[in-house]
């Protein structure tokens, strides 16, 4: 038999050779070139993907099979004696211990594959024989630089030089492989484990493995304590397959990497009972999954934060398989509720009558991507209005699912159509604003128009969007002409600054005038420089010709005025003689008149009468007529040499009845007052001879009254001295009213002039007058400095002692009275307030009338005619007199003075 075999195998050598098959493939499908194993026999027991690909045989055809169903006789020939060479360079080996390394043994062949297609493709291969428990076990096989047919149909030898022998693939693989023998002794590493594990394999091969972990291995691991647990698990129980993920650290010689660990036991061979370890590299893939993961958790957090957007994942089918916070907020569904639901869930029973769900995953699934907007349905049944994408989600061509956002347009829409809304209340009031308005250009063009701003212009409608800046003649109040550069859309469109009221005088073609008052305010673009302007006008001509008219009507009403305003200085002078006044005041009338050069005038008032130099009768003239109370006639009468067609205007005529009027008024006051000067004299000389003329008969009746006392007195009885006691009495308080009354009348006549008065020193002479009662009452006067006003000295001492003796008489106990005063602008108040009875406020005016009493004679004595006389000095000297009190309470009675 040959060393491939004649193609027949037994079930044992397949079992045997289990180990070697299946930890071959692993290796083998870590390099880039074809690799194969066979059994003894010839039969594939493993090939990588590049060794499939080269051969277009699949997998599971190729093993089993002889490797003569891909290589021809040559080919196989080769082979054979490739497997022999390498098997006795392996006995010379160890037989003298030594490897000769210019030995040529591992020498690269020539190796055809026969392809499913009949294309032959060679290349160069490195073949090995392998021996278990010293029996030949099969061979491995490493084929490089694979290359089709040239067009002649033979094949060229490649021209890569031979490679590594397969020890030396195994091991420089990127799998770290442990075998360990039935008492887990460690049968034999790759340099893959040394690199990995930081060890040495001469120092470790022979070494009892759960031992080698322990001391060496272990505490080279991130997680020391599990990886040990796993691996020795398999010791103790070596009867499954074991897999799981553990991390080495860096040191010592060793990288920082994340290892697979494979393991399962070996059945059959020389190693049977023991266990076979691979450890692959998956540093690169963990931090792959790893980078993938944050970027995944990353995503999934930027998703959920985001609450403006329902943002979830749909299946091939439109099954939701996840929900962000911004759907569970826009949608109102909790995340439980709606996982592997449809998505027809969010849309109107109309849309899904329609097929619209439907429709839109067809859309995306053929398109890549759908957007449209429409209203949607919430979980509590509530419509919004939507904003819809849905993408495919593909890999490899192949779909995954749908990406779905949606995004609640609901105000947005709101707001675009109150924004409509407002374009069109916008359109309507400015075609039925009355008033007039344009966008203009830079270029003086209009862009925009309304009717009334072309109605304005004397254009038509049509026409108006053609108008541009000069085409009508504008001036100014002065009536300049207004430049185009100077009208108002220039002067922003110039300055960037609005104008406001901008009176013009527009000419239009009819010869008509026309007054506008215009403004203009910038629209302005990104970097706030003007570029249209907004112009409004105002049509103003009646406004102007009323304002004319008012112009002309407040000329005459200030004539008008002024002499009023004359006439009434004039008659405010008082005592000024009535032929002095009417003299003046007819000089200065004229001056009140449209022509004062030729208007004359005649007053007259009863048997007076003034003229100006010029007057006479004429034709064109006006008259006013009146007359006072008494009698007494007034006329006024006003002519012109002015001949116009009306000599007079209605503001001058009402202008004379006014001024008579005027005159009657003053005329009838200075009647009224004389006769009120006259009536207070007589009431006066009344007074004064009437308590003058009654002093004399009571004196007399005093004198008997005491001639009867003292001459009668002791023959009188009891009931007869009580009479005359009375008598006395009454005729006593019969000259105190007198007396009191006289000085009543004597205060406008028998007052000094007024003059300054330091009411401290008018104070001190009042309280020494009063020292006797002061002290018999107990009184005390707390006074506080006190000003010097203008008055009558000898009056104002009079004020003092009536309100002081007052306030001791309605005072209880020890009376405490004060005295202040306090300034406002040009006038003093003083107050002198007690502690007394009070008065009720309902009685405080009425105890300043003369003779006016609130108790009986046998509770207070008085006539009741002090108060009243402090009340008149007090006006006489220009202010005012008043009591605040309430009963039981005290009183504070006020008076100003002026300051000086």
């Amino acid at each position: 038999m040959s060393d491939l075999g004649d193609g027949t195998r037994s079930d044992a050598d397949i079992d045997s050779e289990l180990l070697h098959a299946r930890s071959f493939r692993t290796l083998a499908e870590n390099v880039s070139e074809s690799v194969y194993q066979l059994d003894s026999d010839g039969h594939f027991l493993a090939v990588n993907d590049a060794f499939v690909e080269a051969s277009g045989y699949d997998r599971d055809t190729l093993l089993g099979e002889h490797v003569s169903l891909v290589v021809d006789g040559p080919t196989r020939s080769r082979l054979e004696d490739g497997i022999r060479s390498s098997l006795e360079g392996e006995d010379e080996t160890s037989e003298t211990g030594e490897t000769d390394e210019t030995d040529e043994t591992d020498e690269s062949l020539e190796f055809v594959i026969e392809t499913t297609g009949g294309k032959r493709v060679s290349g160069e291969a490195t073949v090995e024989g392998l021996r278990i428990g010293g029996e030949f076990a099969g061979s491995v096989g490493v084929v490089r630089d694979l290359e089709g047919d040239d067009d002649s149909g033979g094949h060229q030898r490649p021209a890569v030089s031979a490679s590594e022998p397969i020890p030396s693939v195994m091991d420089e693989a990127d799998i770290g492989v442990f075998v360990l023998d039935e008492s887990f002794d460690i049968a034999w590493i790759n340099g893959t484990i040394e690199t990995y594990f930081g060890i040495d394999r001469a120092k470790v091969v022979g070494q009892n493995k759960p031992t080698v972990i322990d001391e060496t291995i272990k505490d080279n691991f991130a997680d020391p304590e599990t990886f040990a647990t796993n691996v020795l698990a398999t010791y103790e129980d070596n009867t499954y397959v074991e897999e799981f993920e553990c991390r080495i650290t860096g040191g010592d010689g060793r990288e920082d990497r994340w290892l697979e660990h494979r393991s399962k036991p070996i059945d059959s061979g020389r190693y049977a009972g023991g266990r076979i370890e691979l450890y692959y590299d998956v540093t690169q893939r963990k931090e792959s999954e790893r980078a993938q993961l944050e970027s995944e958790q990353r995503f999934q957090s930027l998703v959920d934060a985001v609450e403006e957007y329902a943002i979830f994942m749909l299946d091939t089918e439109g099954n939701i398989v996840s929900w962000n916070g911004g759907a569970e907020q826009i949608k109102g569904y909790e995340a439980e509720d709606v996982l592997g639901e449809h998505i027809s869930l969010f849309y109107t029973e109309a849309d899904r009558k329609n097929g619209i769900p439907e429709r839109n995953l067809k859309r995306a699934r053929e398109r890549g991507s759908v957007e449209n907007e429409g209203w949607r349905v919430r979980a509590d049944g509530a419509e919004f209005w939507a904003n819809v994408t849905i993408t495919a989600i593909r890999n490899d061509g192949e779909l995954q699912g749908f990406a779905k956002v949606t995004r609640d347009m609901s105000d947005r829409r709101e707001r675009e159509r109150q924004l409509q809304r407002e374009r069109d209340l916008t359109e309507q009031i400015l075609e039925t604003s009355p008033v007039g308005i344009a966008v203009v250009n830079r270029d003086g063009t209009t862009n925009r128009a309304n009717e009334r701003m072309a109605d304005l212009l004397g254009l038509s409608g049509s026409n108006m969007t053609a108008y541009t800046a000069g085409q009508r003649e504008m001036f100014d109040a002065d009536g300049q002409l207004v430049p185009v550069d100077d009208r108002p859309a220039s002067r922003v469109f110039e300055t960037g600054q609005p104008v406001y009221d901008r009176e013009i005088r527009l000419e239009l073609p009819d010869e008509q005038q026309r007054w506008l008052s215009v403004n203009a305010t910038p629209i302005t673009d990104d970097r706030g420089e003007p570029e249209q302007v907004v112009t409004t006008a105002t049509d103003i001509t009646d406004l102007k010709k009323l304002i004319e008219r008012r112009k002309r009507k407040l000329k005459e009403r200030e004539k008008e005025l002024a002499a009023v305003q004359l006439a009434t200085d004039l008659l405010e002078t008082g005592d000024q003689p009535v032929d002095e006044l009417l003299d003046e005041f007819v000089s200065k009338l004229p001056q009140s008149f449209h022509a004062p050069e030729l208007t004359d005038a005649r007053v007259t008032f009863g048997r007076h009468e003034a003229t100006t130099d010029g007057y006479e009768p004429l034709e064109r003239s006006i008259t006013a007529h009146s007359a006072t109370a008494s009698g007494t006639r007034i006329a006024i009468d006003v002519v012109t040499r002015h001949e116009t067609d009306e000599s007079f205007v209605a503001e001058e005529r009402e202008l004379i009845d006014t001024v008579a009027t005027l005159l009657t008024f003053h005329f009838e006051r200075q009647e009224y007052i004389d006769e009120l000067r006259a009536e207070t004299r007589r009431l006066e000389q009344f007074a004064y001879a009437a308590s003058h003329d009654l002093q004399e008969p009571l004196r007399m009746v005093s004198s008997y009254l005491q001639l009867i006392e003292n001459r009668y007195g002791d023959d009188l009885d009891e009931d007869g001295r009580d009479f005359l006691a009375f008598a006395v009495d009454g005729a006593e308080r019969m000259r105190e009213m007198i007396q009191g009354l006289l000085a009543y009348s004597r205060i406008e006549t028998r007052g000094s002039p007024l003059a300054p008065v330091d009411l401290d020193t008018v104070l001190e002479e009042v309280i020494a007058d009063l020292e006797v009662r002061l002290e018999e009452s107990g009184t005390t006067v707390n006074a506080e400095s006190l000003p010097t006003v203008e008055g009558d000295a000898s009056q104002l001492r009079r004020v003092f002692q009536n309100v002081l003796d007052n306030a001791i008489e309605y005072s209880e106990g020890e009376p405490q009275i004060s005295v202040s005063a306090a300034r406002t602008h040009d006038e003093w108040t003083v107050t002198v307030e007690d502690e007394g009875i009070g008065i009720d406020p309902d009685d405080a005016e009425r105890i300043f009338e003369v003779f006016t009493r609130l108790h009986s004679r046998s509770e207070y004595d008085g006539t009741g005619i002090g108060l009243a006389l402090c009340r008149r000095i007090i006006e006489r000297h220009g202010g005012e007199i008043w009591v605040e009190s309430e009963p039981g309470e005290g009183a504070a009675f006020s008076f100003t003075l002026p300051a000086v």
